[in-house]
């Protein structure tokens, strides 16, 4: 079974290859070259699907047997900004607009990517506007798969999620996303700095079941 990510972002391979016990997942871009995708959905699950799909359509007439496409829509949910950034997190810097309607989601949808630096730097911005220093919040993965088992096509959602707080904290360059900032709830520490991280993400409790699907469908080993 040939699993291949409708991203390029090694940071997020690695993290797949990890959580999935070493298996090989490759990025699209292996096969096709880069394709742009409008994330226009209004929940995770659309979002992840619509990429999935997307690139399901070009590559099954470019691969035989099974594969399947995966793809991911994750974000943060801060409970002080009404869910914000939730499925604009990787835009949220770029997202022109005030606390209050960051609040009331009055702003125009945000096209470009921002660094995981500026990401980071709005929230704290926010957080500071609001005159808060923390607030409950939580990660949210939705993982959507697109492709062939069994000379089948199958679609399918699975979510996970991982509860915790967000809080003001040095950032760190090599971390990824909000984990510099983001607490998981039974800890003391920020993600970033937590060694049993891919244990207890809310991309790990998406794919455990995503492994659960592959198992109730006798799907082979991973293909290395």
């Amino acid at each position: 079974m040939q699993i291949i990510l409708s991203s390029h972002n090694a940071k997020k391979i690695k993290e797949l290859e990890e959580i999935l016990c070493g298996a090989r997942v490759r990025s699209y871009q292996d096969f096709l070259d880069e394709i742009e995708i409008i994330e226009d959905g209004k929940s995770f699950e659309e979002n992840a699907m619509l990429k999935a799909e997307k690139i399901y359509e070009i590559l099954k007439e470019k691969i035989d047997g099974d594969f399947l496409v995966l793809s991911d829509d994750s974000g943060l949910c801060v409970e002080a900004l009404g869910g914000i950034p939730e499925i604009y997190s990787a835009r949220f810097a770029s997202i022109e607009a005030s606390v209050n309607d960051l609040i009331e989601r009055n702003f125009a949808l945000p096209i470009h990517s921002s660094t995981d630096e500026q990401n980071n730097l709005k929230l704290l911005a926010c957080l500071e506007e609001l005159g808060q220093v923390e607030s409950r919040a939580s990660f949210v993965c939705v993982i959507a798969v697109c492709g062939k088992m069994g000379g089948m096509e199958v679609k399918q959602t699975f979510r996970g999620e991982c509860e915790g707080k967000v809080i003001k904290a040095p950032l760190n360059p090599q971390a990824f996303g909000y984990d510099p900032l983001f607490v998981p709830r039974g800890y003391e520490i920020t993600m970033d700095k937590i060694q049993e991280k891919n244990k207890i993400s809310h991309r790990f409790r998406a794919l455990q079941k995503f492994q659960a699907f592959l198992k109730s469908n006798n799907s082979k080993t991973w293909e290395s």
